[in-house]
């Protein structure tokens, strides 16, 4: 049997795995020297050529079980690869579109790679983000289970934050948090000068918060909360209030940016303290191998109590920082935040800048620590006559928080903090510690 009859036959058929159309006569015979052909081909690895040869003996013996079998096994392996190659080609497409902001196109592309058992992790994995960004943490969750069990360790880390999240995230989510603390100076003004008196206590606080995000993590948010401060001695610092916000939010490929309206209402030892109305723009994007995040927020204060009414006013800040992440568990920044307070008494107005650092620290999946570190110098802007002094302070401020998530929605929070304040007055320089911990519920309810 010569090749140019194997191509010139190859040439008269469909393709290779297509229907065979048998002779008019079928003539057995002939077939078994193409058998032979094919098999020697088909052990040779050559199986273009086998595929040919036994294509030849279906044409002559329509009814050779040896053939049929070999062209089913080969034509099978073929689509196979074929659908390998396919799934792999939609993955990368997929990872395209999601990287351009195409999330409809992208899911589309990703679902089509679920068909690879090997790109299932990968896929799901997307998949899942997708959702979770969309609102549907629900649908989220099991895309996040099947990436969690990838060879891939990364991946499976990731994941695993990311189911914890789904967990506590939605269109409609509730957060509860319960929290005992130590404060060693709870006696202090609103611009957190220490005040004579200033004493130790106990505090115990409870928060409950509201969140709607009806389109997810784009659009539209709002929320709603409510919180107490209670101590265990000095019960004139008792402190309850409620809030709420409306915001929206823009996530693109690239560039993030939100923008909110927040009011706040406030009572200290159970009659009215303060109302304040604030506006906040954000906006995020990464910068070469760093992430840079900036904010702007400006707030009109209206203190209710007597005592504190000469703090009211106006206060602005504003931030810039820059991430960078050297591994997959640590993240660092360093930044620069300043902030601008107008009061009605004159001599409590300042302006205060310095810069921050911190840094973010995954153990493992569910636990990680927080800390940050700051120093902050403060210009009162005029002349203060009781203390006889235009008051110049700095404050050295640190803290760090050890966060466990020790099931799907609790999570176990301790941390600890430390101000040092300095003054040209000596009698307002003070030291505080705080120290407490915590136990946090979080759940996506739609």
């Amino acid at each position: 049997m010569s090749l140019g009859l194997l191509v010139a036959a190859l040439l008269a058929q469909p393709g290779l795995c297509g229907p065979v159309t048998p002779l008019a006569t079928p003539d057995p015979a002939a077939a078994a020297l193409y058998v032979e052909v094919a098999e020697t081909e088909q052990a040779a690895g050559d199986r273009e050529t086998a595929l040919i040869a036994w294509r030849e003996v279906l044409r002559r013996d329509p009814r050779n079980a040896r053939a049929r079998k070999a062209l089913k096994s080969l034509c099978q392996s073929d689509t196979a690869e074929e659908q390998a190659e396919a799934a792999a080609a939609s993955l990368l497409s997929g990872l395209s579109l999601f990287e351009r902001g195409e999330d409809k196109a992208a899911a589309v592309a990703f679902h089509e790679a679920l068909s690879e058992p090997e790109l299932v992790d990968t896929a799901s994995f997307f998949l899942g983000v997708l959702a979770l960004r969309e609102g549907r943490a629900s649908e989220a969750g099991p895309f996040f289970d099947a990436a969690v069990a990838s060879s891939d360790e990364g991946l499976a880390r990731r994941a695993e934050e990311l189911r914890l999240r789904a967990a506590r995230e939605g269109r409609v989510a509730l957060t509860v948090r319960l929290r005992s603390e130590y404060d060693s100076n709870v006696d202090l003004a609103p611009d957190g000068t220490r005040r004579q008196g200033g004493s130790a206590d106990g505090v115990g606080m409870g928060l409950a918060e509201l969140r709607l995000r009806p389109w997810g993590q784009r659009g539209p948010y709002a929320r709603v909360s409510g919180n107490y401060r209670g101590h265990l001695r000095f019960h004139g610092f008792d402190l309850a209030g409620a809030g709420g916000a409306l915001g929206w939010a823009h996530l693109g490929p690239v560039l993030q940016l939100s923008a909110e309206y927040g009011l706040d209402y406030l009572a200290l030892g159970g009659a009215p303290y303060l109302l304040a109305h604030r506006l906040q723009g954000a906006a995020r994007a990464p910068v070469g191998p760093v992430v840079v995040e900036g904010s702007a927020a400006v707030r009109r204060e209206d203190f209710l109590d007597a005592t504190y009414e000469g703090y009211s006013g106006w206060r602005s800040t504003a931030r810039l920082d820059v991430e960078w992440s050297p591994t997959e568990s640590l993240t660092v920044s360093a930044g620069w935040s300043g902030g601008l307070l107008r009061t009605y008494d004159l001599a409590l107005g300042f302006f205060e800048h310095g810069p921050r650092a911190g840094l973010r620290l995954g153990l493992r999946p569910g636990l990680r620590v927080l800390g940050d570190v700051g120093y902050s110098l403060r210009g009162y802007q005029n002349f203060d006559n009781p203390l006889g002094a235009r008051r110049e302070d700095g404050s050295l401020d640190a803290g760090a928080v050890l966060e466990w998530d020790v099931a799907r929605n609790w999570s176990v929070q301790a941390s600890v903090g430390w101000r040092g304040a300095s003054s040209n007055i000596p009698e307002l320089a003070y030291g505080r510690f705080t120290g407490g911990l915590g136990l946090v519920w979080s759940r996506g309810l739609y």
